[in-house]
């Protein structure tokens, strides 16, 4: 036992009835130990409360084993879907988490990876809050990164995206077939590759269909609940207003909800509504609201498995090939959606 009244690795062996060496592969998950000796190991740990010294460890080793994260907004339930894929990806390959949250702020983004390099972690998934200041990130020299979710614009990068332009085009695509011409669709500022897309399928599904995209009918909005809600208000202040509304994230999906209530226009006799992400109020919610499901999950560990081939990767030919990850979305038809009115 150290001075300090820590239990040490030799106190584990000794307890164990194992030599160090045995200790030592059971902490660093080698398979060379039999199951009976690893139970004993473990049980020895467990009575001792005995925990590794990862940064020994690392310095050993050439790693931290750490890996850091930092993404926009730890409220919104989509990240923290995509931050439970990556935890549980990480801590099955042996890897520790730093999760930062850069608050939709570049310059509180750019601190975080700052920190994170500085603390030696091995890799960092990155989720920009902006797509054009998240250029200027490749010119640093930080650990491997990949990109989630949203890209630096005009560059190529190790990421993990969903199919943004397409989901849209196959939501817009999908009202047209039910006689709506009249769409509108609510955005907030278009400053990432996300919601760039996410307009880009709706431009060409209107377009393909010969209709119009009216400016009163595309607006841009605080990417909030309140938002959404405004911008409801806005649309059936209109002379003529839309027959179906698409939104673009989540919460304001949930603030045009809120505007119908208060306004008291049922959906979809009235107007139908398509947000992009699916949370789980979405299908508890009267009418049941049509969405865009992206496997959040999936991306979050999908992002782990990439980034940690590119810190395996590291100084080899192959760190120069970015590498991108298509994760596809599905369109979940529920009750907030049908035929365009009769009048």
């Amino acid at each position: 036992m150290r001075a300090d009244g820590r239990f040490t690795m030799a106190d584990v062996a000794r307890l164990a009835g194992v030599s160090v060496s045995t200790v030592s592969n059971v902490v660093n998950n080698k398979d060379i130990v039999s199951p009976e000796l690893t139970a004993k190991v473990h049980h020895a740990i467990e009575a001792t409360g005995f925990s590794p010294n990862r940064a020994a460890r690392g310095l050993r080793l050439g790693c931290s084993e750490t890996i850091g994260m930092v993404f926009p907004d730890v409220t919104n339930s989509l990240y923290a879907e995509i931050v439970r894929g990556v935890e549980d990806e990480a801590i099955k390959n042996g890897y520790e988490l730093m999760f930062c949250n850069s608050n939709w702020q570049a310059d509180l983004e750019r601190r975080h990876l700052d920190v994170l390099q500085a603390q030696g972690v091995d890799g960092i998934l990155l989720v920009p809050c902006n797509s054009y200041a998240a250029r200027e990130v490749l010119v640093l020299n930080y650990p491997p990164i990949v990109f989630v979710d949203c890209l630096p614009l005009g560059a190529k990068v190790n990421c993990v995206v969903t199919n943004n332009s397409e989901a849209s085009y196959e939501a817009i695509r999908y009202l047209l077939c039910l006689g709506h011409r009249k769409i509108a669709v609510i955005a907030p500022g278009l400053t990432v590759t996300t919601l760039i897309d996410r307009m880009e399928g709706y431009r060409k599904a209107m377009q393909e269909a010969g209709v119009a995209m009216l400016s009163e009918y595309t607006l841009q909005c605080d990417p909030s609940v309140e938002g959404g809600r405004r911008s409801g208000h806005i649309l059936f202040k209109l002379p003529e207003p839309p027959t179906a509304i698409f939104s673009l994230t989540n919460r304001i999906t949930l603030g045009i909800s809120q505007a119908l209530r208060e306004l008291r226009i049922p959906c979809p006799e009235r107007v139908s509504l398509i947000g992009f992400d699916d949370p789980d109020w979405a299908s508890v919610f009267s009418p049941t609201v049509t969405a865009i499901d992206q496997p959040a999950y999936q991306i979050g560990k999908s992002s782990v498995q990439l980034l940690l081939k590119s810190i395996r990767s590291a100084g080899s030919k192959a760190v120069n090939e970015a590498h991108q990850v298509l994760v596809k979305s599905n369109l979940r038809i529920r009750e907030s959606t049908g035929p365009v009115p009769k009048s």
